[in-house]
């Protein structure tokens, strides 16, 4: 009998012991597991518009161009303003838009707005019907395909190309030719 009861006694410790040990396991494994310290981000966003140039005048109709650059400027960075007025038929009147991408992280371009107005702050869309319209590409390619185009950091840049013409076939004189345009470029993180 008292190996029966020796028996029954290891059996009741062991038991004990196993159920000890898994209490504390259970313990260890699902105590909160805390973790401190500190991230410091060091990159740089600093894309923006660097340049337009003069404004190149031509007239497609062979005749001597009389459109007039009145005015160009970059506003908060990703704006660009152009005033122009045309006198003739074909008048054209082309600017080159440099973007910069000064910071330390890769950009792409996002979205491409343009609004045009008749000289005020009236925005009015420059239709066929009117004979004066504009295209935008940059660096030679659509708004579209350029989107995919990334500018490295560090110092690359990406070339806006604006062209605003007056129709040479254009049967109706706009009730204003005096016409300012507004180009807004988004860039995103690429």
């Amino acid at each position: 009998m008292t190996s029966t009861k020796d028996k029954k006694n290891a059996i009741i410790v062991s038991l004990l012991i196993a159920v000890i040990a898994m209490a504390i396991g259970y313990a260890a494994l699902s105590s909160q597991l805390t973790i401190n310290g500190t991230a410091e981000v060091t990159s740089t966003w600093d894309v923006k518009m660097t340049n337009i140039s003069e404004g190149s005048v031509s007239n497609s109709a062979g005749v001597t161009p009389t459109a007039n650059v009145n005015s160009k400027d970059i506003t908060g960075n990703t704006t660009a303003v152009f005033d122009v007025s045309f006198q003739t038929p074909g008048d054209t009147v082309e600017f080159d838009i440099t973007v910069t991408n000064s910071g330390s992280l890769d950009a792409k371009l996002a979205n491409v707005t343009a609004t045009a107005t008749d000289g005020g702050d009236t925005p009015l869309e420059l239709t066929e019907e009117n004979g004066i319209n504009y295209e935008i590409t940059i660096d030679g390619q659509g708004i579209e395909a350029a989107k995919n185009t990334i500018i490295t950091n560090g110092g690359d840049t990406q070339t806006v190309h604006v062209k605003v013409y007056w129709d040479q076939a254009a049967t109706e004189v706009p009730v204003n030719a005096t016409k300012k345009l507004l180009v807004n470029l988004e860039y995103v993180q690429a």
